[in-house]
């Protein structure tokens, strides 16, 4: 659990409420889990306002599984552009449609982008104005204030904190990355819940990239230890350091995983019969 909770519910509300294009960014590597349906309600029922899903992260998911997710949020009535600001992939498009699906009376257009941190919210806003603008860092919920951005002479685009929902389940926010590691308490049993995560969307995937056979979570965490050479003085395993070093390799994408489409659907079609 995170030492600090921030609320930028009222803000991003705000920024909503100014905007005619919403832009919410979710994880390429989990669509499901990493959608805010509360604030995509918000703007759906607006018929003044349009949203857009930037579907980001997709170079760390095979191509047959980032078509299938487009597909499955398509048929659900989502604008999806599938993109990736590392690689730059479709960002281009994603700048086009922005301006698109704006009401056609308006010139100026203005967008915000949403979604829980460590999306790639601020990466996709830099490449999208050619440089630098809004501040880019490898730990979640980096952007800390309201900045209006010119991307092009009709574009205006907030860049909007990330948002939390109350419903996310804690050990989903660990796997997700939108917990700041310094914001935790106990870092050696978020990496356990992280391993058990993994282990559940990807089985068999720690011991592929690792080279490490393991039983349980506390387990890997030793081994990794271990095999990274971590120990304190008179030689006991460091396994905060290791904890901290495994989880930010996880966070840099290092780590193949990904949310199963067909799962995603068998779930939803039963609890549609209930």
């Amino acid at each position: 659990m995170p030492q600090k909770k921030r609320d930028f519910a009222k803000i991003v509300r705000n920024m909503i409420r100014q905007s005619e294009v919403v832009c919410e960014v979710i994880d390429g590597r989990f669509p499901s889990l990493s959608r805010v349906r509360k604030y995509e309600n918000m703007v759906l029922r607006n018929p003044k306002k349009s949203l857009v899903i930037a579907m980001n992260k997709i170079d760390l998911v095979p191509d047959k599984v980032v078509k299938k997710w487009k597909k499955i949020l398509e048929e659900e009535g989502l604008n999806v552009i599938a993109v990736s600001a590392r690689e730059r992939l479709s960002t281009s498009i994603l700048r086009k449609e922005l301006l698109k699906v704006a009401p056609p009376e308006t010139y100026f257009v203005t967008a915000c982008f949403i979604g829980l941190p460590n999306t790639g919210k601020s990466s996709l806003i830099n490449i999208l104005k050619g440089r630098a603008s809004a501040p880019v860092a490898p730990i979640p919920g980096y952007t800390r204030a309201e900045q209006v951005l010119r991307i092009t002479t009709r574009l205006r685009i907030f860049d909007t904190p990330g948002v939390l929902t109350k419903n996310i389940n804690p050990n989903e926010r660990i796997l997700l990355g939108t917990y700041r590691w310094d914001q935790l308490a106990d870092h050696v049993k978020a990496s356990w819940v992280l391993v058990q995560g993994i282990e559940k969307y990807n089985p068999g995937i720690l011991t592929e990239v690792y080279g490490i056979e393991y039983r349980s979570p506390p387990e890997f965490i030793e081994k990794f230890a271990e095999k990274r050479h971590r120990r304190k003085k008179g030689g006991v395993l460091d396994i905060e350091a290791a904890a901290s070093i495994f989880m930010n390799e996880y966070i840099q994408g290092k780590i193949p995983i990904w949310e199963d489409p067909e799962t995603y659907l068998k779930e939803r079609e039963e609890q549609e019969e209930r």
